[in-house]
């Protein structure tokens, strides 16, 4: 085997070990880069890793927020266009809608996307477009540790990848070529998975996300009547009527079968022996008393 791809197979088993541990300060990431011109290395500063955002430092934080509120409303449109000023006025935006007008209920859903840092005006100004706040829950999840690791994962890639491409200008054999391409395809792959997983937590970050229900209170008589049905009520009073027969003979039947064959011959013996006393007593009067 030549040498140069005897070399190029060494420097892609260490390019590997880099990707898989991902240390920025690894001997290994060291060695290969030194196989690097100073000129081919991504300046200190550059930022350029394909992603949308910019790396963040260890002491910045990016929180995801999210929540629900629903809120009961006067008048449900008013309602809504006020909350869709509001949102936009503190630089947000409407995701999506839903809405309903029912013969008995009113309301529509709607999910805003709102700059973190305006989370707490966007509560506090929905709060005070409703008559009432019916539910609320909100959470918060910080992210900012999973966006440094990818950041430095990131990092760690580009570096790898400019080496693949120095070996490759410097191949000589198509069996050379074809072997780093491959690790240089699989390379900028894994850049393209963690740009994407890190621009969607930073775009999450950066726009919390609020699901709001505006309702418009049922009147009293309306939900009085809610599922009253006449045809209803008059079919559960004849079932409780026959309910009621069936006891009543049920009752009877029992009387019938078991209580008077139980306690028949018991209730004879007691006349039986009444009636005998009472001819005893009236055959045998007790005698003159002394």
């Amino acid at each position: 085997m030549p040498r140069l791809r005897l070399i190029s197979l060494a420097t892609l088993a260490g390019l590997m070990i880099l990707a898989c541990t991902g240390a920025a300060s690894s001997p290994v990431l060291q060695g290969v880069g030194n196989s690097v011109d100073d000129r081919e290395r991504p300046a200190s500063g550059d930022t350029d890793d394909g992603s949308n955002q910019a790396p963040i430092t260890a002491d910045q934080q990016l929180i995801i927020y999210t929540g629900e509120i629903e809120l009961e409303v006067a008048e449900l449109d008013p309602a809504v266009q006020q909350a869709e000023q509001l949102i936009v006025g503190l630089g947000g935006h409407v995701a999506s809608s839903q809405a309903a007008n029912g013969a008995n209920s009113r309301y529509a859903r709607i999910t805003y996307r709102i700059p973190a840092e305006r989370w707490p005006d966007a509560l506090a100004g929905l709060r005070a477009l409703g008559t009432r706040v019916v539910t609320e829950a909100t959470e918060s999840q910080d992210v900012s540790a999973q966006v440094v690791d990818l950041d430095a994962r990131l990092a760690n890639l580009r570096v790898t990848e400019v080496a693949l491409q120095s070996i490759m200008d410097r191949a000589t054999t198509i069996d050379d070529v074809l072997e780093v391409q491959r690790e240089l395809t699989k390379v900028r792959s894994d850049i393209e998975s963690l740009t994407a997983q890190r621009d969607l937590l930073a775009d999450r970050a950066a726009l919390a996300t609020l699901e709001v229900t505006f309702a418009v209170p049922v009147a009293q008589t309306s939900r009085a009547s809610e599922g009253w049905d006449v045809g209803r009520e008059i079919d559960n009073a004849l079932a409780a009527l026959v309910r009621l027969a069936q006891g009543g003979a049920s009752l009877l039947i029992w009387l019938a079968l078991v209580i008077v064959p139980l306690f028949a011959p018991i209730a004879l013996i007691i006349w039986i022996i009444v009636m005998a006393r009472r001819r005893w007593v009236a055959n045998h009067p007790a005698g003159p008393s002394m």
